[in-house]
């Protein structure tokens, strides 16, 4: 498992940049091999497939059809809401194969493969062989860092075929964040919804349900939140400002996309990870990895 389609998603090429600089910078470490789709397009996001069902479904044939010409190499993405949507098109292409297909060559002229894999970067991480070649490189790793690890409302489910993991007891970021080094708290809140795309419409929303996980997470001794949803980390990262000052906190927690947490364990900068784009400050040099491993 060296070489994947990489599909970034909107979000990715956009306000979360460095969570794509931190896949590329652990793919650069860790000998993986990414392809960027040619001709991607948004995957509909949250909100497609209760708008508009029929153009959320073609938007994932899209996708997975651009995907198959650059080969048979699995599909990857880092966004929760992207491998959501992606799956759901690969599983609407296994369950009826003849008609996806047909409809993807006569709108775009290409067929999708039906046997095409789609990842998320976490899944890739927690493979036997990657696995193995982070927990050869991490050295001393993060020296017992508290982090709360936060899957949100999309990563894990729907259960079955394909998923990331359990859908309502997973363990796949912990274990990531084990072998980073760091300590995971326990933390009820890692599947409950941070408010999602309410950011714009409902703001309110978005403060009071990112609030009350970023307020469990700080009250249960973690030092950082983990997720792997660029979604999950604008509310709670770029709305932790406004969501202090609604509710009176008095701390700071920074936001760490899963990615980033391996990549400081493994050494890597914070410019290379693109630590400094964030609006909590990540104090990185105190988190440097222990036993002295080098800094690149």
């Amino acid at each position: 498992m060296n070489r994947f389609s990489y599909f970034p998603g909107c979000s990715l090429h956009a306000t979360a940049r460095e969570y794509d600089q931190s896949i590329r910078a652990l793919a650069g470490t860790l000998g993986l091999e990414l392809k960027e789709i040619e001709g991607w397009c948004c995957c509909g996001a949250t909100p497609a497939h209760a708008l508009d069902p029929q153009s959320a479904s073609l938007l994932g044939l899209w996708n997975l059809a651009h995907a198959a010409r650059t080969g048979k190499d699995p599909l990857l993405t880092g966004c929760a809401a992207c491998f959501s949507h992606l799956r759901a098109a690969r599983e609407e292409v296994a369950a009826h194969p003849e008609a996806a297909s047909a409809r993807s060559s006569s709108l775009f002229g290409m067929a999708v493969d039906p046997a095409i894999e789609v990842l998320h970067i976490a899944q890739v991480l927690a493979s036997p062989e990657v696995a193995d070649r982070i927990r050869a490189k991490v050295g001393g790793g993060l020296g017992g860092l508290k982090v709360a690890c936060y899957y949100g409302c999309l990563l894990t489910r729907p259960a079955g075929p394909g998923a990331v993991d359990d859908a309502e007891n997973p363990r796949i970021l912990e274990d990531l964040a084990r072998l980073a080094g760091a300590e995971p708290v326990p933390f009820p809140l890692r599947l409950d919804c941070c408010g999602a795309s309410m950011a714009l419409p409902r703001p309110d929303i978005v403060r009071d349900l990112s609030g009350r996980i970023l307020e469990m997470a700080h009250e249960r001794g973690a030092q950082a939140l983990v997720v792997a949803c660029p979604l999950c980390h604008s509310n709670m990262d770029f709305q932790q400002g406004a969501i202090a000052r609604q509710r009176g906190f008095e701390f700071r927690l920074p936001v760490l996309y899963v990615t980033q947490l391996v990549g400081l364990a493994l050494g890597l900068s914070a410019e290379r990870l693109g630590l400094k784009r964030h609006f909590v400050p990540v104090p990185a040099g105190e988190w440097a990895p222990a036993q002295g491993a080098s800094v690149v």
